[in-house]
């Protein structure tokens, strides 16, 4: 790697010095200019000695004494970092043309997770209404993640980025899946691309969301995110005492006469917790023994038990589809589950 943690640099295309923070890959590195952190390719950057070299009015770098040693920055905690939200950015790759312009030739595309909150992400770009690009990935706290490269001229087709969000830790008091959508407005980014260049800056940053939306305070059944949490904490209390059950199983009947003998006398957040446990045993099971699908027989009634399902099921990377539609055997009755 040409450069380490601490190394001074110099932004090619805004002449901006700054300084190396932190080593991505073998061929981006996080930096900070003007107290800003953002990520560049290795050919956007440069050590900034020969700029200052050739610059009449530029003081000569200290003469360093023997046995000095650069100070590295210590690192700073992720709990100590203020949370900002979540960014799609934008860093223009700039090229001089013939004529001595600058113009922008590609853009680089990044996911900026300044939360403290790991988050499962799928991505898509349409490109005049056909699907060209689909990713499905994950993104750490303070971590920032590569999407793709798009030439200048794509933008010209109608470019629709689509996002889905979800918590990688099971949280129920939060909304199971957040749906995003970013549009190019061709205006608004050629007056974006000249701001930047008349500040000198690197990226343009579009806000996601600042704030991961909770559930509703009460959902269509009359649950509240204290119940949701108590409902969590009397599952993880059952899986405890049904662990010796080890075979996955391709039909699971969740019908609560089937699961306990005393169900006349459970409170429904005691039957849906038995209900959720038993499913999640077996969806465990399903996906550590590589089965290809299996069928959750939840009833029709309310519709409570089923929704309470597919929220889960949104948020579980395993799982390719599901579907909820009629059976010859169940009626509407049953949801089939299809894994990777």
């Amino acid at each position: 790697m040409k450069y380490t943690v601490g190394d001074k640099i110099l932004m090619l295309h805004s002449k901006e010095e700054g300084t190396v923070v932190d080593i991505i890959n073998d061929k981006m590195v996080m930096v900070e200019v003007g107290g800003t952190k953002f990520p560049v390719y290795l050919d956007q950057i440069d050590f900034p000695y020969f700029h200052r070299f050739s610059k009449k009015t530029a003081p000569l770098p200290p003469k360093r004494t023997p046995g000095e040693e650069i100070r590295k920055e210590k690192p700073v905690p992720l709990v100590n970092k203020p949370e900002r939200g979540l960014f799609l950015t934008m860093l223009p790759v700039w090229q001089t043309d013939a004529f001595g312009d600058d113009v922008v030739e590609d853009m680089k595309f990044h996911l900026s997770n300044e939360t403290n909150r790991a988050y499962t992400f799928r991505f898509e770009i349409w490109l005049n209404n056909s699907l060209f690009l689909e990713l499905k990935q994950e993104i750490f706290p303070f971590h920032h993640h590569y999407l793709a490269d798009l030439e200048f001229d794509q933008l010209n087709d109608n470019p629709r980025f689509e996002f889905s969000f979800s918590p990688k830790e099971t949280d129920l008091t939060l909304a199971a899946a957040l749906d995003k959508t970013w549009k190019v407005k061709p205006k608004q980014l050629f007056q974006q691309l000249e701001t930047l260049k008349k500040q000198e800056k690197a990226t343009i940053e579009y806000m996601l969301f600042d704030k991961y939306p909770l559930r509703a305070e009460k959902d269509d059944y009359g649950f509240t995110p204290v119940e949701k949490k108590k409902l969590s904490t009397l599952t993880s209390f059952q899986s405890l005492k049904e662990n010796a059950r080890v075979e996955a199983k391709y039909e699971i009947d969740l019908h609560i006469d089937r699961l306990a003998d005393n169900w006349r006398d459970l409170s429904p957040l005691e039957i849906v917790a038995i209900q959720l446990n038993e499913f999640q045993h077996y969806l465990d099971l399903a996906i550590s023994q590589r089965q290809q699908s299996m069928i959750v027989i939840h009833g029709v009634g309310t519709g409570r038990l089923r929704d309470e399902l597919h929220e889960i099921l949104k948020t579980v990377p395993e799982v390719k589809f599901f579907v909820n539609q009629y059976h010859p055997f169940y009626g509407y009755g049953a949801t089939e589950i299809f894994f990777k």
